[in-house]
């Protein structure tokens, strides 16, 4: 029987129960651009969740962030890191948390593996580049595809037709999406997005992911291609990512670099996905 081609709002009807953030990490969310907040103010609201604090103080303490002395107390702790590497602390083990679903057509373990990969990329192209703040960035990088979990535990029928459509004609899963459904994962992302309350810068990269020419933040989108250029050189692939790794030549002179960041940023990839691993051990 063949799939009637699903709306963005038809695909979000399904969505009975949206995956959420604890409370104590929306707080956070919400009072890191907050000019008056102080590191008392983010272990208050930290501490409300003890079983949370004690995993961030695990990451904290682990080599991931290689801090010369080990941190003893959620206050110190984001004396020490600042309260958006906090935030991204918080925000990685909360959505590694809150999608656990398994598909037989969609490798999760794959997926968060390229997630955390693509975080800690996108917080390296930012350094380099200046688009955007570094923890903003690995935010995003971690958070740009969770538009594809929406659709893997809401649209399972139509995934399985997109990875195939992706497979036999050799295309993004983006692109394929858009063959099967009249939405795609980087729309329904941005809704997520919207729905946990995250600044809106986040779920503007999120929406207009794969194109430069949309919206306002073309240097942020240019690090979300530039990642995913890198990650589909690795064969860090998402189930569904089909196509042949391309760059888009407009990503150089939005992110300011030339192609010599490109041969360092490979040359620390493998670094990366050690880094990776770390971090969703210690995240899960």
């Amino acid at each position: 029987m063949a799939i009637s081609r699903a709306s963005f709002e038809e695909i979000i009807e399904r969505v009975h129960t949206i995956p959420s953030l604890p409370e104590v990490v929306t707080q956070v969310c919400r009072l890191v651009n907050e000019p008056m907040a102080n590191s008392a103010d983010v272990t208050k609201i930290m501490l409300k969740d003890a079983a949370m604090a004690s995993k961030m103080l695990r990451m904290v303490n682990s080599v991931y962030y290689g801090l010369k002395e080990p941190v003893h107390d959620m206050e110190q702790a984001v004396r020490v890191l600042g309260f958006k590497t906090i935030r991204s602390i918080a925000l990685s083990i909360s959505v590694l948390n809150a999608f656990q679903q398994q598909n037989a057509c969609f490798n999760m373990k794959s997926f968060w593996a390229h997630g955390a990969v693509s975080a800690c990329l996108c917080r390296m192209i930012a350094e380099k580049s200046k688009v955007c703040d570094p923890e903003l960035a690995f935010t995003i990088g971690l958070l740009k595809n969770m538009g594809k979990l929406v659709l893997v535990e809401n649209a399972p029928d139509e995934v399985r037709a997109i990875v195939a459509v992706a497979r036999e004609y050799k295309l993004a899963f983006h692109t394929a999406a858009r063959e099967v459904l009249d939405t795609d994962d980087a729309e329904i992302g941005a809704w997520l997005a919207e729905k946990w309350e995250l600044e809106q810068s986040i779920a503007d990269t999120i929406r207009n992911q794969y194109d430069l020419t949309k919206g306002k933040s073309q240097g942020m989108v240019a690090m979300c291609l530039f990642s995913e250029y890198l990650c589909g050189l690795k064969k860090l692939r998402v189930s569904g990512e089909c196509d042949e790794p391309t760059l888009d030549p407009g990503t150089w002179s939005y992110l300011g670099l030339d192609k010599t960041a490109l041969v360092e940023l490979l040359t620390r990839v493998n670094d990366e996905v050690d880094n990776a691993r770390q971090l969703m051990a210690l995240a899960s």
